[in-house]
């Protein structure tokens, strides 16, 4: 059952006029996308005369059809819509020339009503068609075509969805470039930018609130052995483990980060740099050698307490290397406090 044509005159004698005005205003007001079609919902069943106006969204893959809109007036009337997807290859034969063909199709007419699939077309700028849904109108009069008004709206549904799809894509985007700046690939820790700065941060808050403040450097004892003997890939996914086990061991307050090729590093606010080091060393202790490693590996670590106005990141972090040097020498499982600041 096809509609004679994909539009219908824009003059037809007794076809309710749809208000540009009050389209333009939902399309350019500001919302989620659910409120903006649910606007243009009812004013498609407003304008048309229409019994109830749904709308559904066609998924990324192409393969079901997603409820985001129904018309809550029709619903309280008793009027049929779907709630749950609708999967393509099980849909009504109408619903499916609608979405290949790119026009209105009428899906069942009867004497309770005419159902009619109008697709939710968008057009790129090199003349390409895209079917973001398809809007379903039930229509208690069977008119011979679908009324302009309707087909408008749909096209205003249709932009909502693909302006609401490409924002969604460029935040993604913008959340993955973030991470990409921010994080080290390898364990997903901040990187050592990111460190340095969470560091110049935390030191004017803790002068400003004349708080405590440790700087907590760990390296891994073994890890250029295990990576000659065992390959990279066993050294990378020691790493993890490694970094995966310091940040589960500090609290959220903490900043954690890949320092340097087999070293992290921590900003713990507080007094507590040593105990939480302490905490970490042991956690890794526990840890069972990686699949195919061919030594073990543990952690030594170095801690710089803030001493106030005196101390910046830079002095902090020397310190904390300076400690873990004398860590290094003590042997695996040490932890080394700087001397503090007189």
């Amino acid at each position: 059952m096809t509609e004679p044509s994909g539009r219908s005159t824009p003059s037809e004698p007794n076809e309710p006029s749809v208000s540009l005005l009050d389209a333009a205003r939902i399309m350019a007001r500001g919302g989620d996308l659910d409120s903006k079609l649910a606007a243009l919902v009812a004013l498609a069943r407003a304008a048309s005369g229409g019994r109830t106006v749904t709308i559904h969204l066609l998924d990324e893959e192409g393969l079901r059809l997603i409820p985001v809109v129904a018309d809550p007036v029709a619903a309280d009337e008793g009027a049929p819509h779907e709630r749950a997807p609708l999967a393509i290859d099980g849909a009504p034969d109408g619903i499916v020339r609608a979405l290949s063909e790119r026009r209105a199709q009428l899906v069942s007419s009867d004497a309770s009503g005419r159902v009619t699939a109008v697709p939710l077309v968008t057009v790129h700028d090199t003349g390409d068609t895209e079917v973001e849904g398809v809007m379903l109108w039930v229509s208690g009069e069977q008119p011979d075509q679908t009324p302009e008004g309707v087909l408008a709206l749909a096209d205003l549904a249709a932009v909502a969805i693909r302006q609401a799809r490409l924002e969604n894509a460029f935040q993604e985007r913008v959340d993955w470039t973030d991470r990409v700046a921010n994080t080290d690939p390898l364990t997903g820790l901040a990187n050592r930018p990111t460190f340095d700065r969470m560091l110049q941060l935390e030191i004017l808050r803790a002068t400003r609130l004349a708080t405590s403040l440790s700087v907590a450097v760990f390296a891994i004892d073994g890890l250029q052995r295990l990576n000659d003997d065992s390959g990279a890939a066993v050294a990378d996914d020691v790493l993890r483990g490694l970094a995966s086990t310091l940040a589960g061991q500090l609290r959220l307050v903490d900043t954690v980060a890949r320092f340097g090729p087999d070293s992290f590093a921590a900003i713990c606010p507080g007094s507590a740099g040593s105990e939480a080091a302490a905490r970490v060393r042991d956690a890794v202790a526990q840890l069972p050698a990686p699949h195919g490693a061919a030594g073990t590996t543990g952690l030594v670590c170095g801690v710089a307490r803030f001493a106030g106005a005196g101390d910046d990141a830079d002095t902090l972090i020397e310190k904390a290397t300076e400690a873990l040097a004398r860590a290094r020498e003590q042997g695996r499982g040490s932890i080394v406090d700087a001397p503090r600041s007189q």
